[in-house]
């Protein structure tokens, strides 16, 4: 196992303990918690390309100002996102008022600190409190939320054309939106999240 997979390992089972011990309703189920992604995010939006893409609407704020990442080149097509280490994220929509948009101004708005979480209720974005300005409360803020329901599709794929090629969470949704995650473990992780719940 190299140092990259054994080190997710570890931050998967921090995240599935947190979320169980402070965030989680009772008699929810945790389906699948993606840790938060330090890049830009890049979202073809009724066939418009958005490389990096800036929030549409107003989202929380976060503390330590905009995060101050290369840029994306212009050059990677959209299907070999993955190729250009700057994106962490990629989102197609048809709507900016679709899942994916919604989800994807978080991930843009937030400076690496929107977490996105599955559960048997409800698929929501999730923020260390300490990390907004202004947060109280328990360790996570629930920024947005919708009905389980509106995930249809959970996928690991891999994308690009880079050796080796980079894991992906692909979230696709009954609008017809869809997001993509990197995630190194990708194929566990939604294998998990797809199997019965845990007794």
């Amino acid at each position: 196992m190299n140092l990259e997979v054994t080190t997710a390992t570890k931050v998967d089972k921090i995240i599935e303990r947190e979320l169980g011990e402070h965030w989680l309703r009772r008699g929810e189920v945790l389906r699948l918690g993606c840790p938060p992604y330090h890049a830009h995010v890049g979202l073809r939006l009724g066939g418009i390309r958005h490389a990096p893409y800036m929030p549409a609407r107003e989202v929380p704020k976060v503390t330590g100002g905009p995060a101050r990442w290369p840029l994306p080149a212009d050059v990677v097509p959209d299907e070999d996102w993955t190729d250009d280490p700057a994106l962490g994220y990629w989102a197609t929509a048809a709507e900016p008022d679709q899942v994916a948009v919604r989800l994807a101004d978080h991930f843009a708005g937030s400076a690496g600190h929107a977490r996105l979480t599955w559960t048997n209720q409800r698929l929501a974005v999730v923020y260390p409190t300490s990390r907004l300005e202004g947060g109280t409360g328990g360790p996570f803020t629930t920024a947005e939320e919708f009905d389980a329901r509106v995930v249809v599709r959970v996928d690991a794929v891999l994308g690009g054309h880079s050796f080796p090629p980079s894991p992906v969470i692909r979230f696709a949704f009954g609008d017809g939106s869809a997001v993509f995650l990197r995630d190194v473990l990708a194929t566990m992780k939604v294998a998990r999240a797809v199997s019965p719940p845990r007794g």
